[in-house]
């Protein structure tokens, strides 16, 4: 378990119908009884298929695993990207991004429950062991960045951009793992404040004069 994410994002998806439901049983069962209690005999027995079944598309449990948090971690990465380029300008971007992310992470049902009953899975992934993980999160948002920048809507260095999209990151990892906070985050409205407020001017602020 101590390098799930890494592995993770190392991981291919199967593609077919009979995998997605095992990762959808296998989700459900994480989300009901965490990690360490997690076995494929439960998944197999959720799902209604047999374990020689589950093995042929997973042939190990870890496999099961990297594959459903890759698939977590797509999802996510998928709608947020389609929120983002709903948006026409930079700021907009910025705003519905920073809202959908914290809104997501901080509502999911897996990562809060092993946030809270298995801790020492999950903290050292998002903190002391999260150079890869923050190293693609920063990657995509450092494309939309450039594609701003391609698009003359923002001007910034080059050299700057890694730096932005980092910022972002640390900012929604800290609010996601620390759910008790002064700062509006309860719901969509409030979430869109936070970023108008405290982000949006950042990103007027490199607007093209």
């Amino acid at each position: 378990m101590r390098d799930l994410l890494k592995h993770a994002l190392e991981a291919e998806l199967p593609g077919d119908e009979t995998a997605e439901r095992i990762m959808g049983a296998a989700l459900t069962q994480a989300e009901d009884f965490g990690l360490r209690r997690f076995t494929v005999d439960d998944v197999a027995r959720r799902v209604g298929l047999s374990r020689v079944t589950i093995y042929r598309y997973f042939p190990k449990k870890d496999q099961l695993l990297n594959a459903l948090v890759l698939r977590e971690m797509k999802r996510f990465l998928t709608k947020v990207d389609a929120v983002v380029e709903a948006q026409a300008t930079p700021e907009e971007k910025l705003i519905e991004g920073l809202s959908f992310s914290l809104g997501y992470l901080r509502g999911h049902r897996l990562l809060n429950r092993l946030l809270r009953t298995e801790p020492e899975l999950i903290l050292p992934q998002l903190t002391v062991q999260a150079g890869g993980l923050f190293a693609a999160a920063r990657t995509r948002i450092a494309a939309h960045f450039h594609a701003e920048i391609a698009a003359g809507r923002l001007s910034l260095p080059a050299e700057d951009v890694d730096g932005m999209a980092e910022l972002l990151i640390r900012i929604v990892v800290s609010l996601v793992l620390t759910q008790e906070t002064v700062l509006p985050v309860d719901d969509d409205v409030q979430r869109r404040r936070l970023a108008e407020l405290y982000l949006a001017p950042i990103v007027r602020s490199l607007r093209p004069a």
